[in-house]
């Protein structure tokens, strides 16, 4: 695996994208699986 320079405005963005995909699609994407069981 090759490294790829990470900034420290890319860091925070690649954080804040992966807080959102946390407290916001997960908890979408576990309500659709329990409305289909």
């Amino acid at each position: 695996m090759s490294k790829v320079p990470l900034t420290v405005k890319g860091a925070e963005k690649l954080r804040t994208e992966l807080e959102e995909l946390k407290s916001v699609v997960r908890p979408r994407i576990i309500a659709a699986i329990a409305s289909a069981r």
